[in-house]
C-alpha cells in the first residue's frame, strides 16, 4: 500500500469570478470614455455649417449677458450603470442643468444624429441708427437687418421677419429686442453611430483589456 497525503485547495471559483466582473466593469468605463472622445473631436469648431453626413461644425454660444457658455461638444457626457458583465452605458448629449432649456443638447444632438425638423429660437438685438448718422444694419455682429422708418426687415437664412421698433421691447441701452422662431429641416450630420463603430473596432482589437 502506497502512503498518500491529499490536500484540499480553497475554492477561488468566486475570487475569479469576482476579478473578472471588476475587470468588465473597467472596460465599460473606458470603452464609455473613449466614443465620449471620439465624438467630441469629430465635431469641428467653424462658423458654417458641415456638409451633410459628417459629423456637425461647432459654434460658440454666449449668455444675454454676453458670458461665454459650453458649446455644444462639452455636452456628450457618459452614464454607466456597473453590473458587472451586463454592465451597460449611454453615451451622448444630456442634460447639463434645470430650467426650461435644459434639454436643448439632447435636442440639438438627436437633430443632427437623425436629421429632421426642429424650431429655431432667437435673440436678435438690433441697435437704433442715431440721428445724423448713416444707416447701417443696426445688428450687433450679424447681417441681415434693415430698416426703414420705424419698420426692421430682419433676414435669417430664407426667412424674413418684420419688426416695429415703436412697438417691441428695449433694454436699459435703447436697443430693441427681438425674439424669433420658425420651423427647419436639417439633414443627418451623424456623430455618434460612426465613434460607437470606432469604439467596437478597438473593442475588438483588445484596446480596453
Amino acid at each position: 500500500m502506497i502512503g498518500a497525503t491529499v490536500t484540499t485547495l480553497p475554492d477561488k471559483v468566486g475570487e475569479v469570478r469576482a476579478s473578472f466582473r471588476k475587470k468588465a466593469e473597467r472596460a465599460i468605463f473606458r470603452m464609455s470614455g473613449f466614443q465620449r472622445r471620439v465624438e467630441m473631436e469629430s465635431m469641428k469648431r467653424s462658423s458654417g455649417a458641415s456638409p451633410p453626413g459628417t459629423p456637425p461644425h461647432t459654434h460658440p454660444r454666449t449668455s444675454k449677458k454676453g458670458n461665454t457658455l459650453p458649446a455644444f461638444p462639452q455636452q456628450v457626457k457618459f452614464k454607466v450603470e456597473a453590473k458587472g458583465f451586463e454592465s451597460r452605458s449611454v453615451v451622448g448629449p444630456q442634460k447639463p442643468s434645470k430650467g426650461r432649456r435644459s434639454n436643448w443638447a439632447e435636442r440639438i444632438g438627436k437633430t443632427h444624429e437623425f436629421g429632421g425638423t426642429a424650431t429655431v429660437e432667437k435673440r436678435v438685438v438690433y441697435r437704433p441708427v442715431k440721428a445724423g448718422k448713416e444707416e447701417g444694419t443696426g445688428l450687433k455682429g450679424r447681417k441681415g437687418l434693415f430698416r426703414s422708418k420705424s419698420v426692421v426687415l430682419f433676414k435669417d437664412g430664407k426667412k424674413t421677419f418684420n419688426f416695429n421698433i415703436d412697438q417691441e421691447k428695449k433694454d436699459r441701452k435703447g436697443n430693441v429686442i427681438f425674439h424669433i422662431s420658425y420651423k427647419a429641416t436639417y439633414p443627418k450630420r451623424p456623430f455618434a453611430a460612426p465613434a460607437l463603430r470606432k469604439t467596437i473596432a478597438a473593442t475588438r482589437q483588445g484596446k480596453f483589456g
